[in-house]
């Protein structure tokens, strides 16, 4: 152990740091997208330097502990804080919000599959609910007779203004919709009734912490994180659908500013660490220029 590794040292703390505010810098920068999902560090330390591992009970001796002496730490892995944000109405029927555990699923342009707490939709021109980036919603279509159709998933649609036969051989016409908070789409027509138009679907994983972000606040599945699992809204722990409503960021300003502080002492104690270990040198090899 020498003066070389108390400055790999420092120099790991400092890059500790760094990566905390990176995090929380992220963190503060997301306080206001909906249903961003707050991003928290945790460190590990780094295989310490082993000068004896001790020695049991002897006759003559008591037996001694290990010497080690520490090299620094590390990121050992970033998470995501899936705890519930809260929620806020809106006039917007497109508008959704999840209360409860679980993520919209959409589907890319190229068929790929990514899930998100951000409810933001709205219709295309072909009647279909999609994300600004155009990514579509996911769930149960109906069939010719109205009955949901659960043999797979599909892009959900609300054809506002389209017309379907009612009773007495005459036309309705669809007026508007809202989404229940089991996620039937209801379509309300203009002979007063109310027909059900699709069900979205929800996506729950093992271990959802191990999910990578990707951009577009969206996420996809991994080994670590599992396959998705589907479920109704409201069914077996799922979260149920707040429909005319968005779900804000769950980041704590207050909190994340206290991490902004306690990172930027880390950093600062790393690099008198650092500053000590570079005067300690110049009195080692040029201890003329203390004179």
């Amino acid at each position: 152990m020498g003066l070389s590794s108390v400055i790999q040292t420092a120099l790991s703390g400092m890059n500790a740091a760094t990566a905390w505010v990176d995090v929380t810098a992220d963190n503060l920068a997301n306080a206001q997208t909906p249903g961003f999902k707050a991003t928290t560090v945790q460190f590990a330390t780094l295989m310490p330097q082993t000068q004896s591992l001790g020695s049991g009970s002897a006759a003559l001796s008591g037996g001694t502990n290990p010497i080690q002496v520490g090299t620094g730490v590390e990121v050992a892995a970033t998470s995501h804080d899936f705890s519930q944000g809260s929620i806020v109405t809106s006039e917007e029927p497109a508008l959704l919000a999840l209360e409860g555990e679980g993520l919209f699923i959409l589907q890319g342009a190229g068929g790929q599959r990514s899930y998100t707490r951000q409810g933001q939709f709205a219709l295309n021109s072909d009647g279909e609910l999609v994300t600004p980036a155009g990514d579509r919603l996911l769930g149960f279509g109906v069939d010719a007779q109205g009955n949901l159709d659960r043999s797979q998933l599909r892009p959900l649609r609300v054809q506002v203004d389209s017309s379907t036969s009612a009773a007495h051989g005459g036309v309705s016409i669809l007026r508007s919709y809202a989404v229940a908070r089991d996620g039937r789409l209801v379509g309300n027509y203009s002979d007063g009734t109310n027909r059900t138009l699709g069900q979205l679907q929800l996506a729950r994983f093992a271990n959802p912490a191990g999910l990578a972000a990707r951009a577009g606040n969206k996420f996809q599945a991994t080994t670590a994180s599992g396959l998705a699992t589907t479920f109704d809204p409201g069914q077996s722990g799922a979260a149920e659908v707040v429909g005319g409503a968005r779900e804000l960021s769950n980041v704590d300003v207050g909190h994340e500013l206290i991490e902004l502080t306690l990172a930027g002492n880390m950093f600062q104690a790393n690099l008198a660490v650092l500053h000590t270990a570079d005067n300690l040198l110049g009195e080692l090899f040029f201890p003329w220029r203390s004179r």
